[in-house]
């Protein structure tokens, strides 16, 4: 397993990735969107007050997940972007992996951001089971029949990420 930036030759596998999970965690309009989102990753990384970084999972020499964060500085506030895994890898530990990983990345960046992110009805057991907490859920809101589960990184679910990965198992950026 190897976790590496986002590269523009990542971009096809990234779509791949997204293409597996319709229509259970993303709906096929949001397509378009997430190939532009992509194509805005290879331009400045970062700002003054804000801080952008996008990865890949690699397994096999195939990239099977994706996923990244946005860093606003001036409110302390990280916010994951674009998590996923390619469907016949889900429940094999590399979302988990890649989660970890950002959040490492995040506090390393800035140590005082709150971890916020947003998920679906399918998946937001998943992030509960690693520490974030549901503190909003919008019914319908990506789609008819899929609700958006806004959820917060709790500090217990800080302190059990960073026993769980080590600056050792890291790459650098």
């Amino acid at each position: 397993m190897l976790i590496r930036e986002y590269q523009a030759t990542d971009r096809e596998g990234c779509i791949d990735i997204f293409k597996s999970n319709i229509p259970v965690f993303f709906t096929p309009q949001e397509l378009a969107e997430f190939k532009s989102w992509l194509d805005e990753q290879l331009q400045e990384k970062s700002s003054p007050t804000e801080i952008n970084r996008y990865y890949v999972l690699e397994e096999e020499n195939n990239v099977i997940a994706c996923g990244g964060f946005h860093i606003n500085t001036l409110t302390s506030q990280a916010t994951m972007t674009w998590g996923m895994v390619a469907n016949r890898w889900h429940r094999k530990g590399f979302g988990k992996k890649l989660l970890e990983y950002r959040i490492y990345k995040i506090k390393a960046l800035h140590p005082a951001a709150i971890i916020l992110l947003d998920t679906t009805q399918h998946s937001y057991k998943f992030f509960e089971t690693l520490g974030f907490a549901v503190t909003k859920i919008t019914n319908d809101y990506y789609a008819q029949g899929l609700d958006r589960y806004d959820m917060l990184l709790s500090p217990a679910g800080l302190v059990a990420s960073k026993r769980s990965i080590a600056p050792g198992d890291l790459p650098d950026d």
